[in-house]
C-alpha cells in the first residue's frame, strides 16, 4: 500500500471582474437633442390635434382647421423619438446584463459537463462525513462496483476496507481531519457488493468546510487489473514458474536477511542443495512433460519434509535448494536432512509408473559474520557433489577440505573429457569359466584410463564422474563398440566351440538413451560379431527406476539375439513379479554373497536360495568375486554354471588376454590364470 498526504491551501480566488457601468454611446449628446425635439414636436402635435378639434366643435360648418394636421406632425416626431430611445439603450441590454446572461450560461454549461462526467466515470465518488459516514454516493458506484445508493448511504467507509488495511486507512483518514482542503492519496483493498476485494486507488479531499460539500470527497479507482499484472510480473521475476517455489535471486535475498536475523539471535543458518538423482534418465526416457510433473511432485515432498519457518527454492533442472533458519548446531541441520530424505522413500506415480527418485544432499552452516549468501551457497554446492559421488540418496555435510577435492574434480572432469578425444581410455577383460570345467568361456569389459599423470586409474576413480556429467554415455558406446571389435578378432585368432562371448555393462545413463538398441546394432555390425556372443549387463536398480520401460527396451535388444544379464543380483530390490517378465538369460551373484559362503550361515543361504530362483526360472548362474578353490568347489557342487574372481584371473590388458586365451584355449583357467 502506497499513500501520500498534501496539505492543500485554500485556493487563490481572484476578485470577480467588476461590471462596466453603462458609459454614454458615441454621440450621445446628439441624440438628446434629436429626443428633445421629437417630443417637442408629439407635443406640438397633440395640441395642434386638440385645437383643431375645438375648432370644429365651434363652428361644425365652417372651414376651420383639420385635426389630420396635428397628426402629420406627432406621428414622424413619435418615431423619431422611439428610435432615439432605441439607441439611448431603452430597447437594448447593457453590457451588464449581457455579462451576467454569459455567466450564467457557462455555470449552466459546467454543471451539465460535471454531471456528464460524474454518470460516465469508472471511478466510485463518495462523500463522507467527518465521522466516516458515507452521506453522498455517486452515479458509477453501482456499475462499476455494483453497490446501490441505499446500500452504502450511513454506512461507515471503514466497512468497505479490507481488515488488514484498516490501520493505516483510519491513520490517514486522522491526519485528513486535522488539516481542512488537504488532499491525501492511499493504495488499498476495498469490497464490491459482492464482498470481493479489489486493490483501488483512494484519493481523498478534505472539503468539510464548504458549505456546498461539508464532508471529506473519496475518490475511489479500481486498481486490481494492474496490481495483478504487477504480482505476475513479480513472480516471474522472483519465483520459478513450473513449481511455484522462490528462484535464485529470491533465495539469495531470503538468504540475507537470514544471516542477519542469526546474528541477533545468536543461532546458525543451514543451506541444503538437493539434486533428484537420476532426474536426466526419467526426463530422458519418459519425456519431458513427466520430468516436469515429477519436479512438482518433488517440489510439494519437500515442502511438506521442512518446517514453517523454512524455505524451499528451485534453482533450476533438478536442483532444489532449503534454507534452514533457527539451527542450533549441526544436529538440527541433519535431522531436517533425514526427514526430507524420508519422504523419498516412496516411489513417484507418473504416467501409470511407480518410479523411485532418490535425492542427493549437501549441507552448509553458517552465522552472521562467518560466511556471506555466496560462500555459504557455494559450500553446500560442493557438499551436494560429494554426497552424488558417495551413492544415491546420501546427504553430506561440508568440509573445508571439499573445496581441494572440489577443483581436483573439476580438473578431473577436464581430463576426462580430453581422454575421450584422445584416446587414453583402455579396455580391459576378465576371464569368466565354466566351473564345472575350468575352461574360459567369456570375458568381461571393463574400462580403465590411462591418465598421463596419475597412471592406470581404476573404474571407481572416475566412472562415478562420468555417470554424473554425462560423459558416461559416449564413454560407455566406445567401451562397447571396442569390445566388439576385440572379441570379434581374437574369435579369429583362437576359435572355439562354443566362440568366445564378450559381457558389457550397461551405465543406467546409457540404458535410458533413446537409440541404445541401434548403437548396439552398429557395434555388432560394424565389428562382425555374432549377437548370441553378446552379453549385456544390467542392474536391479536400473530395472526397479522404471520397470515398465526397462521391460520394453530389455525385449527389443533380446530380439537382436544377444543375451542379458542382471548384474549385482541380489543387492537391489527386484520384484519377482518384474522378474519373471524380464527376457534374462543370467543372474550374476554379488561379490558381497560370494565372499563368505562355507564360513557365514547367511551368506550361504542367500546363494543357495539365487540358485534355486535361478532354476525355476531357468537362468543361468555366474558367481562374481570367487578368490579361493573352496569357493569354487562349492558353487561348483550347488550347480552355478559360471564363476568369475581373482582365483581365475584379474582383468588384463589386450596383449595379456590374448596370451591367457592362447594358452587357456583349451586349458582349464585354474591353472592358466594370471596373477
Amino acid at each position: 500500500m502506497t499513500n501520500s498526504f498534501r496539505s492543500a491551501a485554500a485556493p487563490s480566488r481572484s476578485p470577480r471582474a467588476k461590471r462596466l457601468a453603462p458609459g454614454g454611446l458615441p454621440g450621445g449628446s446628439r441624440l438628446v437633442s434629436f429626443g428633445l425635439l421629437a417630443l417637442l414636436l408629439v407635443v406640438t402635435g397633440l395640441g395642434l390635434w386638440e385645437a383643431a378639434a375645438r375648432d370644429r366643435a365651434a363652428t361644425p360648418a365652417g372651414p376651420g382647421m383639420a385635426p389630420e394636421a396635428g397628426w402629420l406632425v406627432a406621428i414622424p416626431a413619435v418615431l423619431v423619438l422611439a428610435g432615439v430611445l432605441w439607441r439611448m439603450g431603452l430597447g437594448r441590454r447593457c453590457p451588464a446584463r449581457d455579462a451576467a446572461s454569459r455567466e450564467i450560461l457557462v455555470l449552466r454549461q459546467n454543471e451539465r459537463r460535471f454531471r456528464a462526467l460524474i454518470q460516465n466515470a469508472s471511478d466510485m465518488i463518495l462523500i463522507c462525513r467527518p465521522s466516516g459516514g458515507v452521506a453522498y454516493v455517486g452515479p458509477t458506484a453501482q456499475a462499476g462496483w455494483g453497490w446501490v445508493d441505499q446500500r452504502l448511504l450511513d454506512r461507515q467507509l471503514f466497512d468497505l476496507v479490507h481488515p488488514d488495511d484498516q490501520p493505516t486507512a483510519r491513520d490517514l483518514w486522522a491526519q485528513l481531519q486535522a488539516a481542512p482542503g488537504a488532499t491525501a492519496e492511499v493504495e488499498l483493498r476495498i469490497a464490491d457488493a459482492n464482498g470481493a476485494w479489489h486493490f483501488a486507488d483512494l484519493v481523498l479531499t478534505n472539503l468539510v468546510q464548504e458549505p456546498a460539500v461539508e464532508g471529506v470527497v473519496v475518490n475511489i479507482r479500481d486498481i486490481n487489473e494492474r496490481k495483478l499484472f504487477e504480482q505476475e510480473l513479480a513472480r516471474r521475476a522472483f519465483y520459478d514458474s513450473l513449481t511455484g517455489l522462490p528462484n535464485r535471486a529470491l533465495l539469495r535475498d531470503r538468504v540475507t536477511q537470514a544471516l542477519v536475523r542469526a546474528g541477533r539471535r545468536g543461532t546458525m543458518v543451514g543451506l541444503m542443495f538437493l539434486d533428484l538423482d537420476n532426474f536426466k534418465i526419467v526426463n530422458d526416457s519418459l519425456g519431458h512433460q513427466v520430468g516436469d510433473e515429477l519436479l512438482k511432485s518433488a517440489a510439494l515432498r519437500l515442502k511438506a519434509g521442512v518446517r514453517a519457518e523454512d524455505t524451499v527454492a528451485r534453482l533450476g533442472g533438478d536442483e532444489f535448494v532449503v534454507l534452514l533458519e533457527c539451527l542450533s548446531g549441526e544436529a538440527d541441520a541433519l535431522a531436517v536432512a533425514r526427514e526430507i530424505a524420508g519422504h523419498f522413500h516412496q516411489p513417484f506415480p507418473l504416467e501409470g509408473r511407480d518410479i523411485v527418485v532418490t535425492i542427493s544432499v549437501g549441507l552448509a552452516l553458517g552465522a552472521a559474520g562467518s560466511e556471506d549468501v555466496d560462500s555459504l551457497m557455494r559450500n553446500a554446492d560442493i557438499a551436494m557433489y560429494r554426497a552424488k559421488a558417495e551413492g544415491n540418496g546420501s546427504h553430506v555435510l561440508f568440509d573445508p577440505s571439499m573445496r581441494i577435492d572440489n577443483l581436483n574434480r573439476l580438473e578431473l572432469e577436464a581430463d576426462l573429457r580430453r581422454a575421450l578425444d584422445q584416446g587414453e581410455l583402455r579396455v580391459h577383460y576378465q576371464p569368466i569359466v565354466l566351473l564345472d570345467s575350468g575352461r574360459v568361456a567369456e570375458v568381461e569389459a571393463l574400462v580403465r584410463w590411462q591418465h598421463p599423470t596419475r597412471g592406470l586409474m581404476p573404474p571407481l576413480d572416475f566412472i562415478p564422474l562420468a555417470e554424473e556429467t554425462g560423459l558416461i554415455v559416449p564413454l560407455g558406446g566406445w567401451v562397447l563398440r571396442e569390445a566388439c571389435r576385440q572379441v570379434a578378432l581374437w574369435q579369429e585368432h583362437c576359435p572355439g566351440q562354443p566362440p568366445l562371448r564378450v559381457s558389457v555393462n550397461l551405465s543406467p545413463r546409457q540404458f535410458q538413451q533413446p537409440d541404445l538398441v541401434e548403437q548396439v546394432e552398429q557395434a555388432l555390425a560394424e565389428s562382425g560379431l555374432a549377437a548370441e556372443c553378446l552379453k549385456l549387463e544390467i542392474t536391479e536398480g536400473m530395472i526397479m527406476r522404471d520397470a515398465e520401460a526397462t521391460i520394453e527396451t530389455l525385449w527389443r535388444l533380446k530380439r537382436l539375439g544377444l543375451q542379458l544379464a542382471v548384474d549385482d543380483f541380489g543387492t537391489g530390490y527386484s520384484s519377482l513379479s518384474y522378474l519373471k517378465r524380464l527376457p534374462l538369460d543370467v543372474l550374476k551373484i554379488d561379490r558381497s554373497f560370494v565372499n563368505g559362503i562355507g564360513r557365514d550361515q547367511e551368506d550361504t543361504a542367500i546363494v543357495r536360495a539365487i540358485l534355486s530362483l535361478a532354476e525355476s526360472l531357468d537362468l543361468a548362474v555366474t558367481a562374481e568375486g570367487i578368490e579361493t578353490a573352496e569357493q569354487a568347489a562349492l558353487l561348483d557342487a550347488w550347480s552355478c554354471h559360471q564363476g568369475q574372481g581373482f582365483f581365475f584371473g584379474k582383468p588384463l590388458d589386450e596383449v595379456q588376454t590374448a596370451a591367457l586365451l592362447a594358452t587357456a584355449s583349451r586349458e582349464p583357467a585354474s591353472r592358466a590364470r594370471v596373477a
